[in-house]
């Protein structure tokens, strides 16, 4: 099938690599253009979470604040795991819509602990800040981007259009749906819209388009990808279905003593004319039903979608995560240890108290230091650039280094300061000590006492100096620690990505093998090339699938269409050989000739155990491409007519056997997938 897309950059190109993937032909006519706004910045102080709709609104985030230590609330998983490739770790999902995003919030926040900031595009839809607000909440709109949207589709798109080569319109919000309405309406283009079936992300987008004459309109029954690409496989395989082969001719019987009236009989022979078509579409929606065994076949999509969709977006950005450090607060003994010093007992037991605990920093941070020197670098081990690891050693070694020395500057500093109090203490210890005189005091010793007052007061001086120079070397003590934490934090995520990116890898690989794997499947040539694709990369839990295939590999499998074509040519020989007697007799002899020429069989009775009910269920199933059930029920035949039917039952048995161990394989690869991206 050929599907237009409607999505704006980069989430359009995503897709058409997914679509592609799947086996259609994918082309792109973005309704808008995202724009980020210049200058805008988010600030989160005292903002308790912040609330993102659209992946375009968490990649803007991304680029407008560097903290990532804040609480996120997602609309859906898609959004969810876009806030996550920018780095943020905290991050809570809703279910795909606003109300459910706003419920979640109440849940799980409360007013009183801080505001909320919703992160938007100019154009949002939904009222989530007035949601809040009511519920009791300061819920704010940060503006970050801009959609704008386009004046008209690619003349390349428009004559697709006209020709009539697109087959399906996808539409993933309700502006996009909008704009497209009313492009294609001022282009005099919704006449071409009739044979198109448009595909909806949920009822709301649906009603943006359903002005114009599709030939049939879907929305998905939960807004997310999944559920819209599941209905997308729906309508191919109904397509699929409605392009069977010619059956060829033969005479068909009808009992008429079994009560049913001769319109009845004929329903045996396909409709044909006007219709036709509305057998076909009955048909299409029968496969759909919850019972049809068709559903499986779509849930295999849906998974193998769910997979491409985190291959083809592995390309994540790996982007700093900064931790938060912080000593052990030694501010009190700082600024709080030092009042107005009376004497010089109390100005020395408050340096000696800033010593100590300068020095018990100084050993907390020389020994995290010395295991961060110590640590085996796992970055080599994850696949981590040699060189780059260099560097980022280099520069935290010089880093260290320079605070070490600022460290021994300042203990130089307080010894020397230490030295000086126990000289000036022991100056006023032996004033103490000396006995007084009686008589008065000559002009000398007077102006000794002047110095000493003065020397005090210098001194006084000199400590308070030195308490403001030991606050700020704590200061720079504490950057610099914070600047070696954030340099760690850095390295950890960045070898966290590398595994995450490989193992990512891995997976793709994987999917893609066997994705080349199942296109080779599908026609009856051999499929050697792409078996050894999928061997090269599979583990051993795939093995027992891929031995299944192996015998099969060389000579391929027969295509439902032949297996339809080769049963139709055989049914009426199955029949008779159950219904004759054997040819040993002369009488045998005789109704086998005649049965050679004139050839007959029931299609109008489904029920009983007799060959001609067998075969008739099992032409039903094949119509409805249910190759399983017809082979059971060929599986139920016994004498004469199993062995006419046993050559198709062994090539039926071997296009089973692929169908069965390919499914195998993509349910084995897509065991540990994520959720895709939902919606804009």
């Amino acid at each position: 099938m050929k599907i237009l897309i409607t999505r704006p950059e980069p989430d359009a190109a995503r897709l058409a690599a997914i679509l592609r993937g799947l086996g259609h032909d994918a082309v792109s006519a973005p309704m808008m253009s995202i724009e980020n706004l210049p200058g805008t910045k988010v600030d989160i102080d005292g903002v308790q979470a912040l609330l993102v709709t659209s992946a375009n609104g968490a990649r803007a985030l991304g680029r407008a604040t560097a903290f990532r230590n804040v609480k996120i609330f997602a609309v859906g998983a898609a959004t969810a795991e876009a806030v996550r490739t920018e780095g943020f770790d905290e991050v809570t999902s809703a279910e795909g819509d606003v109300p459910s995003l706003a419920a979640k919030v109440i849940e799980e926040c409360k007013p009183e602990d801080g505001k909320l900031v919703h992160i938007a595009g100019t154009e949002v839809a939904g009222d989530l800040s007035g949601l809040l607000n009511v519920a009791g909440f300061n819920c704010e709109r940060a503006v970050l981007y801009e959609a704008k949207p386009v004046k008209f589709l690619p003349s390349d798109i428009t004559k697709q259009i006209k020709a009539g080569s697109i087959d399906a319109v996808l539409f993933y919000s309700p502006r996009t749906a909008a704009i497209f309405t009313g492009i294609v309406t001022a282009a005099d283009l919704a006449p071409y819209m009739k044979p198109m079936t448009a595909l909806c992300l949920s009822s709301a987008v649906a009603e943006k388009i359903e002005s114009l004459p599709w030939g049939e309109l879907q929305a998905a029954a939960e807004p997310n990808q999944e559920n819209l690409l599941a209905l997308l496989a729906a309508v191919s395989q109904a397509e699929t279905s409605d392009d069977n082969p010619d059956k060829p001719r033969e005479q068909k019987m009808s009992d008429k003593n079994s009560g049913k009236t001769e319109g009845q009989d004929k329903m045996a022979v396909p409709p044909s004319g006007p219709d036709a078509k509305k057998a076909e579409v009955k048909d299409a929606a029968v496969a759909e039903q919850p019972g049809n065994p068709k559903s499986h076949i779509g849930l295999i999509l849906v998974l193998l979608v769910l997979f491409f969709c985190l291959g083809l977006a592995a390309w994540p950005l790996i982007y700093p995560k900064v931790e938060r450090f912080l000593p052990p607060e030694t501010a009190a003994i700082i600024s709080g240890q030092f009042g107005k010093a009376e004497n010089a007992d109390d100005t020395t037991a408050a340096i000696v108290a800033v010593k100590a605990a300068l020095e018990a920093d100084y050993a907390k941070l020389s020994d995290r230091l010395g295991k961060l020197e110590a640590r085996e670098p796992a970055a080599t081990a994850s696949g981590m650039d040699e060189g780059k690891l260099t560097e980022l050693s280099s520069e935290m070694t010089a880093r260290i280094s320079e605070l070490e020395i600022q460290l021994a500057d300042q203990k130089e500093k307080v010894e020397a300061a230490l030295g000086e109090l126990e000289q000036q203490q022991g100056t006023m210890t032996s004033l103490k000590e000396a006995k007084p005189v009686v008589a008065d005091p000559s002009p000398e010793i007077q102006n000794q006492i002047v110095d000493l007052k003065n020397a005090l007061l210098d001194l006084k001086t000199q400590v308070s100096n030195l308490q403001g120079d030991l606050a700020a070397e704590r200061d720079a003590v504490k950057s610099q620690a914070t600047q070696i934490s954030s340099l760690e934090g850095a390295l950890k995520a960045e070898i966290a990505g590398k595994d995450a990116e490989s193992a990512e890898n891995r997976r793709t690989l994987m999917l893609l093998a066997i994705g080349q794997l199942q296109r080779e499947t599908r026609g009856n040539e051999p499929f050697e090339n792409g078996l050894k694709q999928v061997e090269a990369v599979a583990t051993d839990s795939f093995r027992s699938d891929l031995d299944n295939l192996q015998p099969i590999a060389p000579t391929g499998a027969p295509t439902m269409a032949s297996l339809q074509k080769d049963f139709a040519a055989i049914a009426s020989d199955i029949s008779q050989a159950g219904r004759l007697p054997s040819d040993d007799t002369w009488y045998g002899r005789a109704l086998h000739r005649i049965a050679s020429a004139v050839k007959f069989r029931r299609v109008d009775d489904l029920e009983g155990t007799d060959v001609d009910a067998v075969v008739a269920r099992a032409e039903q199933h094949l119509a409805n491409n249910d190759l399983d059930k017809a082979v059971a029920e060929i599986g139920k035949l016994t004498g004469a007519a199993a062995e006419v039917a046993s050559g198709w039952q062994a090539k039926a048995q071997t296009r089973l056997t692929v169908e069965q161990s390919i499914a195998g394989l993509l349910a084995k690869a897509t065991s540990t997938a994520l959720s895709a991206p939902a919606s804009n």
